[in-house]
């Protein structure tokens, strides 16, 4: 055979050969690059969805929530009504519980609460619990300004008031159940106007009783003793 006949034998193969070699490439390069969209996605399910974080073992630990955070489950949209009812944390202290109710004006008109507020505690499917609601302490502990009224509080829209609400966490009767609320359905003037339903864990035990204060400004928004006109309950609006 002369050597022009094997070059025309052994000539292609050089092209083969390469091509066959940036296939393999190609494969790997693909497969590496779909173990990393993996690794970034974290685990899948069986139908190749990516599998959500449970909430319990993904949130932070040691996480603690002040009495003037507001709960998490506020609703973030302003009602129709212009305003809007949110539950700060409950301080608990050897099962005493005492929790902050806000009311922001979120309208663009003026809003004014008077005096205290209906309150009802329902249970995990919005059914009203057997709970007694009284003004003020109602015999369940001494708290310092609690009793106590201003009159009439009237909100700008950005402003906002506060009430309290007080009960025992304890269990002294076992014939009947808990009473562990999870909602309240809360008439800021307590004329049956703007009712809103509030996402609230209440855990009365078997006392079944509950007291509310007075709608007052929060503490920070009140006025000094020595401003001019700090003695009038409205003072500033």
């Amino acid at each position: 055979m002369s050597r022009m006949d094997t070059d025309a034998i052994e000539t292609p193969r050089a092209p083969l050969f390469r091509s066959a070699t940036l296939r393999r490439r190609r494969r790997l390069l693909g497969s590496l690059a779909a173990a990393g969209l993996l690794s970034a996605c974290g685990t899948q399910t069986s139908s190749g969805v990516a599998a959500v974080p449970d909430e319990a073992t993904s949130r932070p630990s040691g996480l603690t929530v002040s009495p003037d955070t507001t709960a998490p489950t506020a609703p973030a949209v302003c009602p129709a009504s212009g305003v809007l009812l949110r539950a700060a944390e409950a301080n608990a202290a050897m099962g005493l519980r005492e929790q902050q109710i806000e009311l922001v004006n979120c309208g663009r008109r003026v809003y004014t609460v008077n005096g205290h507020p209906s309150v009802q505690v329902l249970d995990a499917d919005l059914e009203p619990l057997e709970v007694t609601v009284g003004h003020g302490t109602s015999g369940i502990a001494t708290v310092d300004g609690f009793e106590t009224a201003t009159g009439p509080v009237r909100l700008k829209p950005g402003e906002r008031a506060v009430m309290r609400l007080l009960w025992r966490n304890l269990v002294t009767d076992t014939t009947r159940p808990a009473a562990d609320g999870r909602y309240l359905r809360i008439a800021p003037n307590g004329d049956g106007a703007d009712v809103q339903t509030v996402p609230d864990l209440v855990d009365l035990g078997t006392t079944g009783k509950l007291g509310v204060s007075a709608w007052a400004r929060p503490a920070s928004d009140r006025p000094s003793p020595n401003r001019p006109g700090a003695d009038r309950p409205d003072a500033g609006s």
